[in-house]
Parts: structure tokens; C-alpha cells; sequence
């Protein structure tokens, strides 16, 4: 995970470089930065040129970077996969994959099925894409086609896939749903490791809630859900059996807090203890503590992201830093996290980046 030489590691961050409705598009593509962890602070590395490389996944062996072209199916909405060599710093492109649908908004990756899936938000279907040798994608997608709408209009006025994963089991895949207010679960077929159209279980939202990133326990025992609209966070307990109940849901946003706000990434510290989400609105990363065996969120604390709009959290693999990116006012700040109860510190470290979506380590 790290150099024992430097004890650094490897940042990639995806931006916005073209605008689109709801952002100014200013970004320059895939960053890759340093983070040393005896300073807490971000350098700069390289960058890809890319239109419009929102959202990032990178393989368990840190030798592959999926980068998803959010743009519309008439631009040429894809994927296109990198090799990515932390020694030497470099990201080299590997295939660009052209895929059907428009705004590819997020990109997961299980190596050992091997599978990458893709959530087109604006016209609301996930793509499974099989990967080769290489993996890089090959053959035709799956395609998950969402359904229907939630009381929002503006939002919710038809299905928008925002985020698919595939469970610790690799038994199923799990869909958040933000345009039909639901989470579905599609068994993954046998030999073909490829996800069924239709799901064998459906986790309806509150009315408008809006679903928008998932996380799985540690133990594979619950499963963690954050709602854009509403700004809450639950808690679902998975059962051998298959079944799912909810066992816990809390609000993400201050007590009191009555202005617009939105939530952003959900990111689960290594130790499965404390869960992090971003609020855009209140511009706050919230804490929460996880109990996987009781099934319970306990509310820790907030603390000001320093900047507008912070679209996305990542917690370093050590477990001692969190980032978060203010995409509207261009910086990523750098907080630690006190080993024992999970609160943050900034630590007076800022990094320019505009426009940035999502942040990985590496």
C-alpha cells in the first residue's frame, strides 16, 4: 500500500473539464499527486489529458485506472482504462471503450470476476463490462436498465443510476438508484459472472430521499446507504439468508441545520468503525460510527470542509488522513483522524485542483 522507503502514496483525482448544467466545467483531467504521510501534504505529479474524467476506479493491485467520459451518448459517453505505474508516476491509456448512454457518473471494479460496472445517471441504466487478460473491457455490456420515478420532479423524473458495486460475497451486484428512490440487488449469473436484468431484492427509499453511493461493512454483514436528497444515511443489515432489514438511519446534517444541502461520497475508514459523508449545502464532512454487529450509526460530529461544494471524501489505507474535495472553490484540504475516536483535524494543508469529483488512493 505504501513505499516503506517514503512511506508516501499515490493520489488520483478525476475533474470536471467541460461544463455541463449543473457544474463550470475547469478542469485539466486525471491528476496524479503525491501524499506524504509525514507531512500530511499533496504534490503534484502528472497529468492526463481527458475530457471529462469525473469518476475514477483503480484495481486491488494498483496497476489499473478506469476513468469513466461523462458526457452524453451523442459526444461519445465511455470508459477508458490506464496503466498506472506509481514508481514511475505515469498513467499510460489502454483502451477507450466507447459505451451506450449518457452521463457516465460512476465506476467500480471487482478483479476477480473480472468485472467493471458503469452508472449512467442521465439515462439510468448500469453497463457490466467483462474484462480480459489485460483488463481492459471486452465484448459487449450488460446492460441493467433502471425504472421508474420519484416524487422530486425535478430530480426524480426517471430512473438515474448513481452508483453499482459488487458485494464482499461477489454473489450480487448492488444498484442506488437516486431517480427511483431505490436500491435493487441482481444475482450475478454462475459461469458468466455476469448480473440478471430483473432483482431478486428491491430496498425502497423514503419518498425523495434520492439514493446515491453505497458501502459494504467489513465483514459483509451491512450494507450502508447515503441519500443525495434528503442528506440521510442508513444502515441495512444483510442476512445469510439473503434477506436485508433496515436496522438504523440518522441524518447526515447538523441538528437544526434548514438550508439546501446535499450529500455527496459515503467513505468507510479501514477499520470499518466510522463512516465519513460529505454535505454539500452545509459544506461539512459528517462522522458517524459503525457498529456492524449490533447494526447501528452513532452520529460523531462535523467539521467544515473549507470550501464549497465537497463532492468527494477518500480516507488514506493507514487510516490517519481524509481528503476532501470542495469542488466549486478548487482545493483539496487535508485533515488526520484521531486513531481512537475517528474525529478529523485539518492540518493546514490545502492543494489546488479545480473542479475535482472524485479522489483515490492509490
Amino acid at each position: 500500500m505504501t513505499d516503506p522507503q517514503s512511506n508516501n502514496f499515490t493520489v488520483v483525482v478525476g475533474t470536471y473539464t467541460q461544463s455541463m448544467p449543473h457544474v463550470e466545467g475547469k478542469g485539466e483531467g486525471i491528476h496524479l499527486l503525491n501524499f506524504d504521510t509525514a507531512s500530511g501534504q499533496l504534490s503534484p505529479v502528472t497529468v492526463q489529458a481527458a475530457v471529462n474524467p469525473t469518476y475514477l476506479a483503480v484495481s486491488a493491485d494498483r496497476s489499473r485506472v478506469y476513468a469513466v467520459r461523462e458526457v452524453t451518448a451523442k459526444v461519445g459517453a465511455g470508459v477508458s482504462t490506464y496503466a498506472l505505474d506509481t514508481a514511475r508516476g505515469t498513467l499510460t491509456l489502454l483502451r477507450d471503450t466507447p459505451t451506450p448512454g449518457s452521463w457516465p457518473c460512476h465506476v467500480s471494479v471487482d478483479d476477480s470476476l473480472p468485472l467493471l460496472l458503469v452508472s449512467n445517471y442521465l439515462s439510468g441504466e448500469v453497463l457490466a463490462l467483462p474484462l480480459d487478460a489485460q483488463r481492459v473491457p471486452a465484448g459487449a455490456p450488460a446492460v441493467l436498465a433502471g425504472a421508474g420515478t420519484g416524487p422530486n420532479a425535478e430530480r426524480q423524473d426517471g430512473p438515474h443510476a448513481h452508483c453499482a458495486l459488487v458485494s464482499p460475497d461477489r454473489r450480487h451486484v448492488y444498484i442506488a438508484d437516486l431517480g427511483a428512490d431505490r436500491v435493487t440487488r441482481h444475482p450475478l449469473a454462475g459461469g458468466s459472472g455476469m448480473p440478471r436484468q430483473e432483482p431478486d431484492l428491491v430496498l425502497p427509499a423514503a419518498p425523495g430521499a434520492g439514493p446515491r453511493h453505497l458501502a459494504f461493512g467489513p465483514a459483509g454483514r451491512c450494507l450502508l446507504v447515503n441519500y443525495e436528497l434528503s442528506s440521510t444515511l442508513r444502515m441495512y443489515r444483510l442476512d445469510a439468508d439473503g434477506a436485508a432489514s433496515l436496522s438504523s438511519e440518522i441524518s447526515s446534517l447538523p441538528t437544526g441545520f434548514d438550508g439546501v444541502s446535499y450529500a455527496s461520497a459515503i467513505r468507510l475508514h479501514p477499520s470499518g468503525r466510522i463512516v465519513y459523508v460529505g454535505n454539500r449545502g452545509d459544506d461539512s464532512v459528517f462522522a458517524a460510527r459503525v457498529d456492524e454487529q449490533a447494526g447501528t450509526l452513532t452520529p460523531l460530529g462535523h467539521w467544515p470542509a473549507g470550501g464549497a461544494a465537497p463532492r468527494d471524501l477518500a480516507v488514506s489505507p493507514d487510516g490517519r488522513y481524509l481528503l476532501a474535495a470542495s469542488q466549486n472553490d478548487g482545493f483539496i484540504r487535508v485533515f488526520s483522524i484521531d486513531p481512537q475516536t475517528g474525529e478529523l483535524e485539518f492540518t493546514g494543508h490545502d492543494y489546488p485542483i479545480r473542479n475535482a469529483v472524485c479522489v483515490q488512493f492509490a
